[in-house]
């Protein structure tokens, strides 16, 4: 039975923007790296709009996936829904795979689901390999005629970040990363982008720039929401984040305090 009294915690709403900066992109960098390829004329209005939609469409039906297995899971064990996982990596890593044990042909939906799990992951690491590899090289155009062996040094220096993930306590050290890394900071720095190119740059001249790509400028209800809306709502969950601020924590295990400053530095 649904808990609608959920939607007016703020934990809800910021862990809802979370997952749209998550599935979009958005504040990561690879959207820009990736659009840096376009042609100058490229229809990027029509794909802003397609991407969104198609996202969208898909996060609602991934919903329905979703709660249908924790549905059938809970049926299995007798509990609620909200007792059979936490959210993070053991729903992927343990709740999944046990309720995939748990259907006809298991060994069939077992290999498709870390098929995904590999090709999910690998479509993300290839984004942000991007992301960093072109703002090097972007930086420093002397790189361009070495990107191959920049490549390579970064590919074995984030093997070796992630390295220590893989070792007997390398899931607390994936938690604080993915506790620090990509919920409070990423929105922040959406809502920055917002300011900086509404209020520092300009919406008036980031639309002449659209214009002058597209042969046409957005309308009002874009200004409407890159000077106000956007970074009005993105600034409210972050303040109410901050309020309902709770330190890292892995099941029963509570982070240290120096932790959570590494995780905040």
């Amino acid at each position: 039975k649904p808990d609608w009294s959920k939607l007016a915690e703020v934990k809800v709403w910021s862990e809802a923007a979370t997952q749209i900066f998550y599935s979009l992109g958005i504040g990561f960098g690879g959207l820009m790296s990736m659009s840096s390829y376009n042609k100058f004329h490229n229809q990027i209005y029509r794909d802003a709009l397609l991407i969104s939609i198609t996202n969208c469409c898909t996060s609602v039906f991934a919903g329905f996936v979703i709660f249908s297995i924790m549905g059938f899971m809970a049926h299995e064990m007798g509990v609620e829904v909200k007792d059979v996982v936490q959210s993070g990596a053991g729903m992927a890593f343990i709740a999944y795979p046990k309720a995939a044990t748990m259907m006809p042909i298991s060994p069939l939906w077992s290999v498709l689901f870390f098929i995904m799990l590999l090709t999910l992951g690998l479509d993300s690491q290839f984004a942000m390999f991007e992301t960093v590899l072109t703002s090097i090289v972007d930086e420093f155009p002397t790189l361009r005629t070495k990107k191959p062996v920049l490549m390579g040094f970064l590919a074995i220096a984030m093997f070796l970040i992630g390295l220590p993930m893989c070792f007997e306590g390398g899931i607390y050290i994936f938690t604080l990363f993915d506790w620090y890394s990509a919920g409070f900071s990423i929105m922040m720095i959406g809502m920055v982008e917002c300011i900086v190119i509404s209020w520092g740059y300009g919406w008036r001249n980031f639309s002449y720039d659209i214009k002058s790509m597209l042969g046409f400028r957005p309308g009002p209800w874009w200004y409407l929401m890159w000077w106000f809306v956007s970074p009005a709502l993105l600034l409210f969950i972050g303040i109410f984040s901050m309020i309902y601020y709770v330190p890292a924590y892995y099941g029963s295990y509570q982070f240290p305090t120096w932790a959570d400053g590494i995780g905040w530095g």
